[in-house]
C-alpha cells in the first residue's frame, strides 16, 4: 500500500512538472503567499514621470510639457501668424492687380476699405517699401480704419520715419482724426534720440498733431548737443571743420577728433510755435519761463484761437 502512495504521488509530480505546476501540498510544503506579495509589490510601483507630470496638470505638446494655458496660448498665436500671412498674399495679389489698368480701380478701392486688425503686419511692410505715392496713401488709409494700438504705432512710425514726406503728412493728419493725444505722446519719444534729423521729423509731426502736452519735450530739445568727428579723413557722413592757422579750437596733428556741438533744430522751433502761439526764438530759458507761468487745459489748440 505504502509503496503505491508512493508511486502515485511520483506520477502526480512528473504530471505537473510537465505543466509547470507543481502543487506544494505535493511536495510537502504549505502554500506560499508569493501571488499576494507579488500584487501588493505591483500596487506600490512608484508612479512613473509621465504620470508625474500628467497629476500636476501638464500635457505632452510638440515634444515638451506645457500647461493647458500655454498651449492655448501657442494655438492663439498661431492662428494670429496665420491669418498675417493670409494677409500678406491678399494684399500682394491687391497689388499686381494694380498695375491693370482694367482693375487698378477696383483695387486700390479694396486697400483702402481693409480694417482686419490682422492685416496691420502686411499693410505696414507693404507701405515701407511702395513706391507710388497713391498706393501708399491707400496703405495708410487702411491703417487709418482699424481700430487698436498695432496700427497706431504704425501710422507713428510712418509719421516720423518714412522716406516721403507727403506720406509722412497723410500719416499724420489719419492720427489727429484718430487720437491726436495718444499719437502725440508716442512721437513724442523720438525726440530723446541722437538723430537730428529724426528729432525734427518727430517735432514737425507733432506741430501737425496739435497736442500742447508734448510743449515740455519740445523745449529740451530745441537745441541739442551731440558728438560729431571734425578733421580730414573723417569718415563719411560725419561733420567735418576745416581749420585756419590762426584758430579752430582743435590741436594741430593728422586725424580725426570728437567734439561737442551744439544743433538749433528748426522744426522744433516750428512746432512750438505753432502749438503755443508764442515766439521765444531759441531763448530756451525764456521758453521755460513761459511754460512755467502757463498751464495748458487738456484740450488746447493754438490753432482754434
Amino acid at each position: 500500500m505504502r509503496v503505491h502512495s508512493r508511486i502515485v504521488a511520483a506520477v502526480l509530480i512528473m504530471t505537473a512538472s510537465l505543466e509547470g505546476v507543481v502543487p506544494a501540498t505535493i511536495m510537502g510544503e504549505e502554500p506560499s503567499s508569493s501571488a499576494g506579495a507579488a500584487a501588493e509589490a505591483t500596487a506600490e510601483k512608484p508612479p512613473s514621470p509621465q504620470e508625474l507630470m500628467a497629476a500636476r496638470g501638464f500635457v505632452r505638446y510638440r515634444g515638451m510639457w506645457r500647461t493647458v494655458q500655454e498651449i492655448e496660448l501657442i494655438e492663439r498665436a498661431d492662428r494670429v501668424n496665420l491669418a498675417q500671412k493670409e494677409w500678406t498674399i491678399r494684399l500682394e495679389r491687391l497689388r499686381k492687380r494694380l498695375d491693370d489698368p482694367r482693375q487698378a480701380e477696383v483695387a486700390v478701392e479694396e486697400i483702402r476699405e481693409i480694417a482686419d486688425p490682422f492685416a496691420v503686419p502686411a499693410l505696414a511692410a507693404a507701405l515701407g517699401k511702395e513706391r507710388m505715392p497713391r498706393v501708399r496713401a491707400g496703405y495708410v488709409e487702411a491703417l487709418s480704419h482699424i481700430r487698436g494700438m498695432e496700427a497706431m504705432t504704425a501710422l507713428v512710425s510712418v509719421a516720423v520715419d518714412h522716406a516721403d514726406p507727403e506720406t509722412r503728412i497723410l500719416a499724420a493728419e489719419r492720427l489727429v482724426e484718430i487720437s491726436p493725444g495718444m499719437a502725440a505722446q508716442a512721437i513724442a519719444g523720438a525726440l530723446g534720440g541722437a538723430d537730428n534729423a529724426r528729432i525734427n521729423r518727430a517735432a514737425e509731426a507733432l506741430g501737425r498733431l496739435g497736442s500742447a502736452s508734448v510743449v515740455g519735450p519740445l523745449i529740451d530739445v530745441l537745441e541739442t548737443e551731440h558728438m560729431v568727428v571734425v578733421g580730414a579723413g573723417a569718415a563719411e557722413g560725419s561733420t567735418t571743420a576745416t581749420f585756419t592757422p590762426s584758430g579752430g579750437g582743435l590741436s594741430m596733428g593728422g586725424g580725426p577728433k570728437r567734439q561737442k556741438t551744439r544743433v538749433q533744430n528748426q522744426r522744433v522751433l516750428e512746432a512750438l510755435v505753432k502749438l503755443t502761439g508764442e515766439n521765444f526764438d531759441w531763448n530756451t530759458a525764456a521758453w521755460r519761463a513761459w511754460q512755467a507761468n502757463r498751464q495748458f487745459p487738456p484740450d488746447f489748440d493754438p490753432r482754434r484761437g
